[in-house]
């Protein structure tokens, strides 16, 4: 259907109720009216549930995240320290080191570096490096490990499981062990 002006007009919906006359005059805006209510309202109805879906994603992600377990580094995987963790172990002599899921104490004793899991074989807390005594320390309950993480002292039931260590340059490289 054209008008004056030789716009096509798209045509008017056949599927709705006639018009209603009252008092002689044709009242057109019930039909107008429900004809463009069902479309507005799935257009707000599909944005209300973007909206929804969005927040749902964005409160689940991180709890998600959160739930999964991190990548284990298996026997052979190579773990590089990182520029500001090499920084701390040329300062203070030792570092903790994460690796996935585990924790590493790299340590230099006599010239020579040293690694070890950071976690005590007793009840799991973390050791530290004690450089006066040459000796790693558990302060839980006063375990105390040589460099080569064998049992001294103390309630832990097996030595540290050992990491091999090798330095070129500033790059510090650690490798798990196989037993």
């Amino acid at each position: 259907m054209r008008d004056d002006f030789g716009v096509t007009a798209p045509a008017f919906p056949t599927n709705l109720p006639a018009p209603r006359e009252h008092n002689g005059m044709v009242d057109m805006a019930t039909p107008v009216a429900q004809s463009v209510q069902p479309a507005r309202r799935g257009f707000l109805n599909w944005l209300i549930g973007i909206g929804l879906l969005g927040w749902a994603a964005s409160v689940l992600y991180p709890v998600l995240r959160y739930l999964r377990p991190l990548s284990d580094v298996g026997a052979g995987g190579a773990v590089k320290l990182t520029k500001d963790e090499v920084a701390t172990l040329s300062k203070s002599h030792f570092v903790i080191a994460r690796t996935g899921t585990r924790k590493v104490i790299v340590f230099e004793a006599g010239g020579e570096l040293h690694a070890l899991d950071a976690k005590c074989t007793h009840e799991g807390c973390t050791v530290q490096f004690v450089p006066g005594d040459s000796l790693v320390w558990c302060a839980c309950h006063n375990g105390k490990f040589d460099l080569d993480g064998r049992v001294l002292s103390g309630p832990p039931p097996r030595p540290l499981a050992r990491w091999h260590v090798s330095r070129e340059g500033d790059d510090v490289t650690l490798t798990m062990e196989t037993a």
